[in-house]
């Protein structure tokens, strides 16, 4: 083995040739396209990233409208279907109404004073079903929760006694079965059996 060393060029010596002078105003060029590489590299990115953010803003507002349409016609299908039980509740209250008037025309050669009486409740209730007919749901909700603040005792006897009502409405209205009895529904089956 020889212990000859052997200098390796750097960059003033490459190849025995001087390149100070000529391989500076290389490095410059290349520093140079290397700095406008970058630059136009940053303006790329940067027009990328505006229309990534133009993008993800319309297509945010697009969601937004499909949301705010889906909660539209959901709103607009719930109006209907409350004003639809309105209207049935509202008439459920008239035929209550009438049967309490035809109740009263009975009373009436018996008990005259009675009949003054339920004829009176006849009459009310019928007021109320005219109000519950032409009355907007939010108003309706309203002046009950007025009342329920104003009177709660009567509020909550008169709840009970709508709920008997409903339940009665709901029994009467249950779908019959082939042989003429209606079909009973999970709270009947749990209580007979």
């Amino acid at each position: 083995m020889s212990d000859t060393y052997t200098s390796r060029p750097d960059s003033r010596n490459l190849g025995g040739k001087d390149m100070t002078g000529q391989g500076t105003g290389q490095a410059k060029d290349l520093a140079g396209q290397a700095k406008d590489l970058a630059r136009d590299v940053k303006a790329k990115a940067s027009g990328l990233t505006d229309e990534v953010t133009r993008a993800a803003k319309d297509n945010a507002s697009q969601l937004g409208n499909a949301a705010m349409d889906m909660a539209n016609t959901a709103k607009d299908k719930v109006e209907a279907a409350v004003s639809q039980r309105k209207s049935l509740g509202a008439d459920y209250i008239g035929s209550i109404a009438q049967a309490t008037e035809r109740a009263a025309h009975e009373f009436e050669a018996e008990l005259p004073q009675a009949a003054r009486y339920i004829r009176q409740a006849s009459e009310q209730m019928q007021g109320v079903a005219d109000t519950v007919r032409q009355r907007d749901v939010r108003e309706l909700v309203g002046e009950v929760q007025d009342f329920a603040r104003r009177q709660p005792t009567l509020f909550f006897g008169g709840a009970v006694v709508l709920g008997f009502a409903a339940l009665r409405f709901l029994k009467s209205t249950a779908p019959k079965t082939g042989n003429g009895h209606t079909q009973s529904n999970a709270f009947e089956q749990r209580r007979e059996g």
